[in-house]
């Protein structure tokens, strides 16, 4: 076995990529903490919601979001090109990209762009359906580019000049249905444009010489492995039977894309027809030297009469949708460590984001997470969160929606959590002992991230030289013997016990012994633990 190289980069224990032995350990999936929504669909221009595009913190402290907002407009049934999406309410939709600003990322606004006419007020006449009433330029519609990507915090792009990726939509456009009209090239960016104050924002502009991955024109990161673009998506050609897929597209130049399916449900998955499970689509970030998904999961009821397994064509949706199922969703957390070609499942078989248990939640869907801002010793996830479940739109004049009251809103609520602690590995209040698989170190400290406020984790570190056993007649390399190769200075005894809940810890030995001694030399590292978590380690 070829030893693990460790640096800078965090060792998670999302999968089990570091680890050799973990007996007695408990692995734990930890939920981020819930804020509750933090913009609400409250704009006559928002009836359906709003589509999370991308939120930063910027240089000065303030947030910026970019959304698309969604409301229902019978009128768009006419630009429709397809005949049987003009009956059908679901693609009533109109659509423009809108933004919000922010002095602390809780409490936001919703600027008025003076840019774009947009539905002055809301007529409920034909409840639920709100329609749009009046136009007024008093909003925050217009924003000309979506679909943003920021390639240098999430991509791993380190060229400046491409810090962000993006589409632009026409000036004066609306979307209509489910779709926005865009630009047929994609573009790099140093910086977001500022559209609002700077007239000459396009000539700023990188053209990428592409139009990004053909199913939904965007691009994630740069795969250095494979040396290509790659993209996340729902499915390869669209919505794809039995079940939805995550694929990835690739790239070389941006114009000549692969697609291959790379995650979908397996027999590990609940498949009754009430709870039949499957990927919703997924949202990739580079970090660590890994890419990290931010896997949104379905739990759809194909006993519902729209959701059967071969749906037919009816009164309630005239173009035969089978993807359009009722059922809640999810997100849960999945990391890939060869360019998002194969994704590893041990921490994805449960709720990362649990959905809401009342039909009227906020959160009753919480259907896709952008990746996270580091806020102090904290994550913070802007989560798109649906207050009801999935088909929420029908065309039965007695029954006009799933929810003969009212329609479901896609709204954006907040999740916290300690930086990097997705998943950990626990003792209980008897003594284990973590063993890693033979690493390398580069560097000259081992930091931990670790919970250990209420017990006590000490690090022992020893040779990844073989054990002699039976008589010195065979070489042996099970992990539990490896405690008989404990280096000199590098005993449990040796290492100042850690007593502290910290993200960023030091390990430090007596005598003031360096891990600098063992660069470069194979080694086991293990933790003694006692009622204390352990999310993961690096060396820098």
């Amino acid at each position: 076995m070829n030893p693990i190289k460790v640096n800078s980069n965090w060792q998670l224990f999302i999968d089990d990529a570091t680890v050799a032995r973990a007996t007695g350990l408990d692995k734990i999936v930890r939920h981020p903490r819930p804020k509750g929504l933090v913009l609400a669909a409250d704009r006559p221009w928002e009836t359906v919601g709003m589509g999370l595009q991308h939120v930063e913190r910027r240089s000065d402290g303030t947030f910026v979001l970019y959304y698309l907002s969604m409301w229902w407009d019978p009128s768009v049934a006419q630009a429709e090109k397809h005949e049987a999406h003009k009956k059908d309410r679901a693609h009533h939709i109109a659509t423009s990209g809108a933004m919000a600003t922010s002095p602390d990322g809780i409490h936001w606004e919703k600027p008025n762009l003076n840019i774009l006419d947009g539905p002055a007020e809301t007529d409920w006449s034909d409840a639920p359906f709100p329609k749009p009433k009046g136009k007024s330029k008093a909003n925050n519609l217009g924003v000309p580019f979506i679909v943003i990507t920021d390639l240098g915090r999430y991509g791993n792009v380190s060229d400046p000049a491409k810090r962000y990726a993006l589409r632009i939509t026409p000036p004066g456009s609306f979307g209509v249905g489910a779709n926005w009209v865009l630009s047929p090239n994609g573009y790099f960016a140093a910086q977001l444009p500022d559209f609002l104050h700077d007239p000459d924002w396009q000539k700023k502009l990188t053209d990428s010489g592409g139009s990004f991955d053909p199913r939904r024109h965007i691009v994630h990161f740069w795969d250095d492995i494979h040396e290509e673009w790659a993209a996340i998506e729902q499915g390869v050609v669209g919505h794809w039977l039995p079940s939805r897929e995550i694929a990835r597209f690739g790239s070389k130049d941006l114009v000549h894309w692969t697609g291959e399916p790379v995650l979908f449900p397996d027999a590990y998955d609940s498949h009754g027809r009430d709870c039949y499970d499957e990927p919703m689509h997924m949202i990739p970030f580079y970090a660590e030297g890994m890419v990290f998904g931010l896997l949104s999961w379905f739990h759809s009821d194909r006993t519902h009469p729209d959701g059967g397994p071969t749906p037919v064509a009816s009164p309630d949706h005239p173009t035969v949708w089978p993807w359009c199922r009722k059922g809640t969703n999810e997100m849960r957390i999945t990391v890939s460590r060869d360019g998002g070609k194969t994704w590893d499942r041990t921490s994805s078989r449960q709720a990362w984001i649990p959905h809401g248990t009342e039909h009227d939640s906020y959160d009753r869907l919480t259907i896709s997470a952008l990746p996270p801002i580091r806020m102090g010793d904290e994550d913070w996830f802007y989560v798109s969160a649906i207050d009801g479940d999935h088909l929420g739109i029908r065309n039965d004049p007695d029954q006009s929606a799933y929810y003969h009251h009212r329609l479901p809103r896609h709204q954006v609520a907040l999740y916290t959590q300690k930086h990097n602690r997705y998943v950990s590995l626990t003792a209980k209040c008897f003594e284990e002992v973590l063993i890693t698989k033979p690493m390398v170190f580069d560097g000259d400290k081992l930091q931990v991230n670790v919970d250990a406020g209420r017990g006590t984790v000490r690090v022992g570190i020893a040779s990844a030289d073989p054990t002699p056993w039976y008589d010195g007649t065979a070489q042996l390399h099970a992990p539990h013997l490896m405690e008989k190769n404990l280096l000199a200075g590098f005993n449990f005894d040796d290492c100042v016990p850690i007593r502290t809940d910290a993200v960023e810890h030091t390990v430090e030995f007596k005598n003031g012994k360096s891990i600098g001694a063992l660069k470069g030399k194979p080694v086991y590292l293990m933790f003694q633990m006692f009622d204390a978590d352990l999310y993961g380690f690096r060396v820098i």
